[in-house]
């Protein structure tokens, strides 16, 4: 029975703890030479085990208080399930622009959206330091796990700042596994010094979703 066990926690231990070295690894590296998580990763981190069990889109979108015909921006699309989710809240008239710096990502958005005859999602290549939105025009701002992938977070926080309207809500959601994982704490104190004021928080250490406005 003990030799049972013991095999067991060491087929189980040693995956778990080469998973921990190459996050540990794929971190340091990320620290020190930042740069876009490339297009092809999305399949991983965009999985139906973390959609189902860990960061549902519906769960996600439904604590954002989206009202039909919301101007909504998102940075950082992926493959387009979390920004599905928040579009469906807004018909008939609102729209969700989704933005990012890679055109590959964009592109395969582009392929499903016309896949699943989606027509209020505008996939849209953009700077999230110069975002080309007016001032005070967007109802809805949120990234799933990928402000933190963006080096100079509170400029890039002031800059959402500037294009939400009053009262409108800027929703961050961050994940554990994620190479760029920033303590709930630290996602604070980069929306504070953006001027941003803690509206709502949900989930845990592991994945988390907070709501920021302006003061």
């Amino acid at each position: 029975m003990h030799i049972a066990l013991i095999i067991f926690l060491v087929i189980i231990g040693i995956p778990i703890a080469w998973f921990i070295l190459g996050l540990t690894l794929i971190r340091l590296i990320r620290k020190i030479y930042p740069f876009p998580i490339p297009h092809f990763v999305v399949n991983l981190i965009d999985n139906p085990i973390r959609r189902k069990y860990i960061q549902n889109p519906d769960e996600i979108a439904e604590r954002m208080g989206l009202k039909p015909g919301d101007r909504v921006l998102e940075v950082g699309p992926g493959k387009g399930s979390y920004t599905k989710a928040v579009a469906e809240r807004i018909l008939p008239e609102g729209k969700v622009y989704a933005i990012d710096i890679q055109q590959p990502i964009l592109d395969r958005l582009e392929k499903r959206l016309k896949e699943e005859n989606i027509t209020n999602i505008i996939p849209k290549l953009d700077d999230a330091y110069n975002l080309s939105f007016e001032d005070d025009s967007i109802d809805i701002i949120f990234a799933i796990a990928c402000l933190p992938e963006i080096p100079k977070q509170v400029e890039v926080l002031e800059e959402f700042k500037r294009v939400l309207k009053p009262g409108g809500i800027i929703s961050l959601c961050e994940l554990f596994i994620d190479p760029d994982y920033p303590l709930r704490k630290t996602e604070k104190k980069w929306a504070k010094k953006a001027g941003l004021v803690l509206k709502e928080e949900y989930g845990n250490w592991f994945a988390y979703q907070l709501n920021f406005t302006k003061k």
